[in-house]
């Protein structure tokens, strides 16, 4: 039984690092792509700026909410909603047509993707063996 723990924790220790990388990823995305974004919307250094600035607002605002919301309703059903939304979020930030619109979504983007870091570890305790 020891050894089928030990393979569940280094497959959800595995998991959780490759959620990491993914997040790092989309991060790092949008300013490799930014400069062709402002090019094509017509967005402004300022403006972009508020782009990604207003991404960090909202997650940050958003972090100890969604710490909460994992505690009262579980770290699975939170990454899942934290997974449905970034995937919601990454195809609507392609199709937006102007700097408002792209300001909204990338606001709705930090929110829903806040708790990434959090969520999934509030339950690593027991996923891993760790309380026993």
């Amino acid at each position: 039984m020891h050894e089928r723990s030990l393979k569940h924790t280094y497959g959800v220790v595995g998991l959780l690092v490759l959620l990491f990388a993914i997040t790092y990823l989309d991060r790092v995305c949008i300013s490799v792509a930014g400069p062709r974004i402002q090019r094509e919307l017509h967005i402004t250094p300022i403006g972009w700026g508020w782009v990604t600035g207003i991404f960090i607002l909202s997650y940050a605002l958003f972090e100890i909410p969604t710490g909460a919301l994992g505690d009262r309703i579980g770290p699975r059903r939170v990454l899942a909603r934290i997974v449905l939304w970034w995937s919601v979020f990454t195809a609507a930030t392609g199709a937006m047509w102007g700097l408002y619109p792209l300001l909204v979504i990338r606001f709705l983007f930090g929110a829903g993707e806040a708790g990434e870091a959090d969520g999934p570890l509030a339950g690593r305790g027991h996923a891993t063996g760790a309380s026993q």
